[in-house]
């Protein structure tokens, strides 16, 4: 293989416990602590948000199973990107990278954007300074910009420096989140302000069935649960073995629909729910921020405080995993030649992506000069990105089940496990892009979408001049890290490239052709033991001389 395509490899630093919080903090966000009622309102009630949550956690485990067998298979930086390799070829790889690469990079412009949010709580009058312009309705300040920017950048050279380092704070941030949590929800009890009758109407309102509001939610589940997935993207960094990646999964799934279920708890039980939408301040504003609002009632400023720890933490862990995430993905593409060459270059000392990194961060510090509410028109199209991500992994796992299960492999899953899986993927992307469906994207997500596929097909065009060129061989080592892309099971199953040359060879010639061939075969397998019993008479000659 030439200097063109030599590849170039992350260092191995990553623990379970720091990949773990990766996948957890990347998963709760600031969504659920400053969502829960709008949520709530979404679904026409607490049982159906409850319920959506619930399934929706479900799903994505089964999701994970197929995440966890193909992690195991291919630990590998690009997560999804090679795995639609492996199933479908390099087309398909372009088309999941491209369509997860917006979803990921957004998410962390989206939780920086969010900081604004809970200081203009907490600090009030403070940021809104520098007012610059209105867009789609949001008044865009140069104090809130400069606030998210500091915090980009900041990540950004955590990222750059190591991806060691990062695990380690990543797994201190998301210890503090979990407290945070677990005190806000002690404290609402304890302070006996847990009231049931609140959940009242438990679903119905907003004239939303039981139904239709429960599947509103659900289609939600690839942004809800959006992290786990940062997993696979760090597998080439584990300093263990990738087949621990299953119970990391699902732990991480678990502790995320745990956590939205209690602040979504949390938010509606202390008055009644509907009334959470309508509250306001001081001056007569209406709230923004509703579950901080309800734990002022409920706890005072010390609850306040906690909460705001907990979504200080959620925005800085989700900020960090997809920060992460981005510059993976980016670089296994660049690998594959899919990306210009400089995406590919590690830093000789820290080991990272730093043209990657560098990257994420540049784009991330011109999204918060859109304003908020452009940003969550393209973080709509997360749920998007992240469902043909899905779909592509647990397709890529059930063709490799099928065709090359192996009894002995202790990381195995049943193929309708993957099936499961895809058609979890088929129906979440159905209701997003489906009109008339109850989770059906807002028009200005939907055009956004649009016009991200048409950039993807403009770019696939340029850039497939480059990737083309490069033989399967190449690319599998490229992609896979195996010069034939083979797992251990096809090796196995597969017929080696000799036995399948010989075996075009005789298909191709007649009968009698044949024939001749296995006599010629004959002779000479004759010839040769004659020799060995000649050289073996020789040697015990000679030995008796002696």
């Amino acid at each position: 293989m030439g200097e063109r395509n030599k590849r170039t490899k992350l260092k191995k630093s990553m623990g379970p416990g720091s990949i773990w919080a990766v996948a957890v903090g990347s998963i709760i966000g600031w969504g659920c602590f400053i969502q829960g009622g709008l949520w709530t309102e979404r679904a026409g009630g607490p049982l159906p948000l409850f319920l959506g949550f619930l399934a929706g956690g479900l799903l994505m485990i089964v999701v994970g199973y197929s995440y966890s067998y193909m992690i195991a298979k291919f630990p590998v930086a690009g997560g999804e990107f090679a795995y639609a390799y492996k199933g479908f070829g390099r087309t398909a790889s372009y088309i999941c990278g491209w369509m997860l690469s917006l979803g990921y990079l957004s998410i962390v412009a989206l939780n920086a954007t969010a900081l604004p949010v809970l200081a203009s709580y907490i600090f009030p009058g403070v940021f809104n300074r520098g007012y610059l312009y209105t867009i789609a309705g949001y008044d865009v300040y140069m104090g809130e910009v400069g606030l998210s920017l500091f915090f980009i950048i900041l990540f950004g050279i955590m990222n750059y420096k190591g991806a060691k380092s990062v695990g380690n704070l990543q797994l201190a941030m998301v210890l503090i989140m979990c407290a945070a949590v677990v005190v806000s929800v002690i404290g609402v009890i304890a302070t006996g302000h847990f009231d049931a009758s609140n959940l009242q109407p438990a679903y119905g309102a907003e004239g939303k069935s039981l139904g239709s509001g429960f599947v509103s939610i659900l289609a939600l589940a690839p942004f809800l649960y959006v992290g786990f997935d940062c997993i696979p993207q760090a597998a080439e960094e584990y300093d263990f073995p990738p087949q621990k990646c299953k119970m990391l999964i699902i732990s991480a799934l678990i502790v995320g629909a745990l956590i939205y279920g209690a602040m979504a708890l949390v938010t509606d039980c202390v008055v009644p729910w509907q009334q959470v939408l309508t509250m306001t301040d001081g001056n007569g504003t209406l709230v923004k921020w509703h579950t901080g609002a309800v734990l002022d009632l409920a706890m005072g400023k010390v609850g306040v405080c906690f909460v705001a720890l907990a979504v200080c933490m959620g925005i800085f862990t989700g900020m960090n995993g997809f920060f992460m995430t981005s510059s993976r993905l980016l670089f296994g593409m660049a690998r594959a030649k899919m990306l210009p060459s400089a995406f590919e270059k590690v830093h000789p000392e820290h080991k990272t992506p730093s043209i990657c990194v560098g990257f994420t961060m540049i784009i991330c510090c011109i999204c918060p000069f859109f304003g908020r509410e452009v940003i969550g028109w393209v973080v709509d199209m997360c749920s998007v990105g992240t469902a043909f991500g899905y779909f592509f992994t647990c397709a890529g796992a059930y063709i490799l089940l099928k065709k090359y299960g192996d009894d002995t492999d202790t990381n195995k899953i049943h193929p309708a496990v993957a099936m499961g899986g895809c058609v979890i993927s088929v129906v979440i992307l159905l209701l997003l892009i489906v009109p008339g469906s109850p989770a059906f994207m807002a028009p200005q997500s939907f055009a956004a979408l649009i016009v991200w596929v048409l950039m993807g097909v403009t770019f696939y065009f340029v850039s497939k001049k480059n990737f083309a060129k490069i033989t399967k061989r190449e690319m599998d080592y490229l992609i896979l890290g195996k010069e034939d892309g083979r797992t251990d099971a096809e090796m196995v199953k597969a017929p080696s490239d000799e036995t399948e040359a010989v075996y075009q060879l005789l298909n191709n010639v007649s009968k009698r052709e044949r024939m001749y061939a296995a006599k010629v075969l004959r002779t000479f397998l004759i010839a040769c033991s004659d020799v060995g019993v000649k050289d073996r008479e020789l040697h015990n000659d000679s030995n008796s001389r002696k």
